[in-house]
């Protein structure tokens, strides 16, 4: 089945598998002190760098029989780019939920809706952990609420939920307003993407998109409504994507580092930031 995705995060244009790839050891650049992996590809053209927004670490993708001495050189010339990037990362994590993924929230902000919920946990003896609504909002976390991971899965299966019944309405919404139907909706917890399309017109969106700001939401909504028509990223494929959304630019840059609105507690359950990456 043809999948085309909206990315969390931009990248070129394949991510190398993990089949055709070969991690070796860190290595000091003494041209600028840094640290960095590399990871030949057999698909790679040439010399890809890739900086985590998660904590900044700088890979080097090369080609395969490529000269590694000359690294130090190419990483001379990218200087100002790494530079620029690691900076751009360390403003966004200021402004990036501030629980560590250790914790357990207090409180979740669905930014998509507006909306808030107050988190309460309480011991039971039950035989699985679970997630209740009250009338007043307030999520009621049940069960053996010392086991943080459990908690966890509790929490997302809460939000999953909470997606199916505000996220799909809006996109078929979006969908009859477009007039680009689809042939079904699927709320997933994608890693790397925050929706996608395939061929007979399924569409899957993240979970996660409730973290989102609405214009960002409604952004990836266009983006897989108009993979419907073209399945591609042609030049044809943004055309029809601009025509929909004059401010797509703008909106798919800003997508590019959307993980700062995720909560920590969510990142071993759906999209891990140390996955995402700025290239260049």
């Amino acid at each position: 089945m043809a999948h085309c995705g909206n990315k969390a995060v931009r990248s070129q244009e394949s991510m190398p598998s993990a089949s055709k790839i070969r991690n070796t050891r860190v290595q000091p650049t003494p041209a600028k002190s840094l640290a960095y992996v590399v990871r030949e590809s057999t698909r790679a053209r040439h010399v890809r760098l890739r900086i985590s927004v998660y904590d900044a670490s700088l890979m080097v993708v090369v080609p395969e029989g490529f000269d590694r001495r000359r690294i130090p050189e190419v990483l001379e010339e990218k200087w100002s780019w790494i530079a620029r990037t690691r900076k751009r990362i360390a403003q966004h994590r200021e402004q990036a939920e501030p629980d560590s993924p250790g914790d357990l929230p207090q409180r979740i902000h669905l930014r998509a809706l507006g909306e808030e919920r107050r988190v309460e946990y309480h011991a039971e003896p039950l035989s699985h952990t679970l997630v209740v609504e009250k009338p007043d909002r307030t999520l009621v976390v049940r069960g053996n609420v010392g086991d943080t991971a459990a908690c966890k899965r509790a929490l997302c299966s809460w939000v999953s939920r909470k997606a199916r019944a505000e996220l799909v309405p809006w996109l078929l919404s979006a969908s009859k307003e477009q007039r680009l139907p689809v042939s079904r909706v699927q709320v997933r917890g994608q890693q790397t993407r925050w929706g996608s399309c395939s061929l007979q017109k399924t569409i899957s969106i993240n979970r996660k998109l409730l973290f989102l700001p609405p214009p960002l939401v409604e952004q990836v909504f266009i983006h897989e409504l108009c993979h419907t028509v073209r399945l591609d990223h042609s030049r044809r494929f943004w055309a029809l994507v601009r025509k929909r959304a004059p401010r797509c630019q703008d909106l798919e840059e800003e997508l590019r580092t959307a993980w700062r609105y995720l909560p920590a507690w969510m990142d071993g359950n759906g999209m891990q930031r140390g996955r995402a990456n700025l290239t260049e």
